[in-house]
């Protein structure tokens, strides 16, 4: 084995151990009936060759899809929607169900906080999120002159309260206003994290495939390479 050939082999080898220590925070076939209500479906998951597959084709949607979902204000569902994402889109689970590990208990305030703030802005640059601005007035502050009541509707036996909303509902919109940002922020992050991981797989597997190219050149020339199957 020529000094060339032994430098490949130490890569091959550190890319192998590179892979393992990814597969280690990824849900596998041999450990998924340990996982908690997607466990019971284990036997089913395992005859679906496509969600352990590293193909492009199922990998690819597994970038996006995983990546989106991570990012969402799903937590403590993502793994089962994420097997129901796989099976939807024909994808890679492991990748898809990995990358929901991104937002833990610990991870999840500054990633949803980012998140929405990213999907704030947005909202503010579009013109659709003026009301997400918090109101400066309390929402229980009580005026402490009313304005007199109109005659029609003194006539008719209405009150402030039968005419205005009361003050304390004014959260509601509000409150649907942020959610909306949130999962505005969640969709813009989680796909531009998508098209990153997908951008490096194609990168990786194109090196993969440029060195797979290299070495049958090299076996060819030094007339290393196997025999035909018919001389087997």
């Amino acid at each position: 084995m020529t000094s060339d050939d032994h430098e490949h082999r130490k890569e091959h080898l550190a890319r192998i151990r590179r892979v393992k220590n990814l597969l280690r925070f990824m849900p596998r076939r041999a450990r998924f009936h340990k996982y908690p209500l997607i466990g019971r479906f284990a036997a089913i998951a395992r005859k679906r060759s496509f969600l352990w597959s590293f193909k492009t084709a199922h990998v690819r949607p597994s970038f996006y899809a995983g990546s989106i979902l991570s990012l969402m204000p799903f937590m403590g569902v993502q793994i089962p929607v994420a097997l129901l994402l796989a099976l939807l889109l024909r994808g890679n689970f492991m990748i898809l169900g990995g990358l929901q590990f991104i937002t833990t208990p610990v991870t999840a305030v500054p990633i949803y906080y980012g998140t929405y703030q990213l999907g704030k802005s947005v909202m503010m640059l579009s013109g659709f999120g003026q009301s997400i601005e918090v109101s400066a007035t309390p929402a229980f502050d009580v005026p402490s002159a009313p304005p007199p009541a109109d005659a029609a509707q003194a006539s008719a036996g209405l009150t402030d309260d039968d005419v205005n909303p009361p003050h304390e509902l004014r959260w509601t919109p509000n409150l649907g206003t942020r959610i909306n940002a949130l999962l505005l922020g969640g969709l813009i992050a989680g796909t531009a994290l998508g098209t990153i991981l997908d951008l490096l797989w194609r990168l990786g597997a194109r090196q993969a495939d440029a060195h797979r190219r290299k070495v049958l050149a090299r076996q060819t020339a030094s007339g290393s390479t196997h025999p035909p199957a018919d001389s087997l």
